[in-house]
């Protein structure tokens, strides 16, 4: 088990120097900062356990310099010390979340009691951290589906293992979900999952992101910084549409996960990646690998466990399960409190839901807002949501008995819904289609919702 690891703040070399030898002997590791900026500088290069920080630097106010290392390592605990204690300085230390303020002089081996202490909390607040997550990720997959119980069954399987993880799925299908699921019922959910979309990072950036920064290594790099790899020391990596990672990152992604060493850019000196990996993609890599534009060997190496996650249109006996979970979610969260009427269940259970359960849960926050009444009714649905023979047997349900003032109304508002649906939901577009001012179809669709 690697030692843990402090950070000292402390502008008194003599003493620094003691309190360095001190806690080396007691088995940690120790970084010692002379100034503000050598102790900002060390919180934005590694990982801390715990920060010991002296009130008064040369350079900068000590409580300052402590507010930016806890922003930079929320999980960081703080022992503060200094020559001249006051009220309102120990208010202030506490207000930041030190554990405790001690005033110099004070002897060596009650520092080292105090460390222990503050070290012991801090492994418990990570354990329940771990426990909580746990918890969190089994409530928050809801299903009953056959196949999502394999998905399950494989996550559980494969989580207390360092095995990388290759999540297969269409888009809204929740494979950050299992990323969750896999990384809090590891033996890693006491330290963080960080997580990149490499779809939604600039090509050009993604190797800066990845493995850091070397302070000069390009124009703007005016400091160094810590890479995602870095971050996610002794947790998981979650890499996300890993497909759209460009060629010449995946080389060198591949590299690292093959020598377990990673550079950041403009740098000589290695750093230990010590992280699990969970790739997710909604591609086809093997198809890709084929058109030249993802690595063989980069796939052999992700494709240890593989597990696809099924689209929603092929666990339809889920979306009862999800809309109720929905519905619960939004009304503890603000919303109105609604239910759906069976009919308007039904018609939910046979849509295709392309979003899958990201498009489900859009359309449950939708109705939630924009319908009237406690109770979503058929007629309520889009049209969008509806296939023809579904819309037909609607339209005659609802129709069929009923005046004709009534009937064509209700006629009306579906087509000028088509119509909306074939323009991308530009009204604009849709008015003119219809041949209807922007103000006529506002009213018409106004009318329509306030039935």
């Amino acid at each position: 088990m690697e030692a843990l690891k402090l950070l000292i703040v402390e502008d008194d070399p003599l003493f620094g120097e003691a309190v360095v030898d001190a806690i080396r002997e007691a088995g940690y590791g120790v970084r010692l900062a002379v100034n503000g900026a050598e102790a900002l500088e060390a919180a934005t290069d590694e990982s801390f356990d715990m920060v010991l920080q002296d009130i008064r630097l040369p350079d900068a106010n000590g409580l300052h310099v402590l507010r930016e290392i806890l922003l930079l390592q929320p999980h960081c605990k703080a022992l503060v010390i200094t020559g001249h204690a006051t009220v309102d300085s120990a208010i202030e230390a506490m207000k930041l979340g030190a554990c405790d303020l001690l005033t110099k002089p004070f002897p060596l081996e009650f520092l080292l009691v105090k460390l222990e202490k503050a070290l012991k909390i801090r492994a418990m607040e990570h354990e329940l951290d771990g426990f909580r997550k746990t918890a969190a990720a089994r409530v928050q997959i809801i299903s009953r589906s056959p196949a999502m119980r394999n998905v399950m069954e494989m996550a559980r399987a494969v989580a207390n293992t360092d095995a990388t993880v290759l999540i297969h799925g269409e888009s809204g299908t929740g494979k950050e979900l299992l990323a969750d699921a896999i990384h809090r019922q590891s033996r890693r959910a006491g330290h963080a999952c960080v997580k990149i979309n490499c779809a939604a990072i600039p090509e050009n950036l993604v190797e800066s992101e990845l493995f850091g920064v070397e302070r000069g290594a390009f124009t703007g790099a005016d400091r160094s910084r810590r890479g995602l790899l870095e971050m996610a020391a002794g947790g998981s990596l979650f890499l996300d549409e890993i497909g759209e990672m460009p060629l010449p990152v995946q080389g060198k992604l591949l590299r690292v996960l093959e020598e377990k060493v990673a550079f950041r850019v403009g740098g000589t000196s290695a750093y230990k990646a010590d992280f699990r990996l969970i790739a997710a993609t909604h591609r086809d890599l093997k198809a890709m690998i084929d058109q030249r534009i993802f690595r063989e060997d980069l796939f052999f190496r992700l494709n240890v466990v593989p597990i696809s996650i099924p689209p929603l249109r092929e666990r339809r006996e889920d979306i009862p399960l999800l809309v109720v979970h929905f519905l619960k979610q939004i009304a503890k969260e603000g919303g109105r409190r609604v239910t759906f009427a069976p009919e308007t269940m039904h018609l939910l259970s046979n849509y295709d839901f392309p979003g899958n359960v990201r498009e489900l849960r859009n359309i449950i926050e939708q109705f939630s807002i924009l319908y009237p009444g406690e109770i979503i009714k058929p007629h309520h649905i889009p049209v969008s949501l509806k296939s023809d023979s579904q819309l037909g047997s609607i339209f005659e349900r609802h129709t069929v008995g009923r005046p004709l003032k009534e009937a064509v109304s209700e006629f009306e508002h579906r087509y000028i819904e088509k119509v909306i649906r074939s323009t991308s939901g530009n009204r604009s577009r849709a008015a003119e289609v219809l041949g209807l001012s922007r103000k006529v179809l506002w009213e018409k669709l106004k009318r329509k919702s306030d039935d």
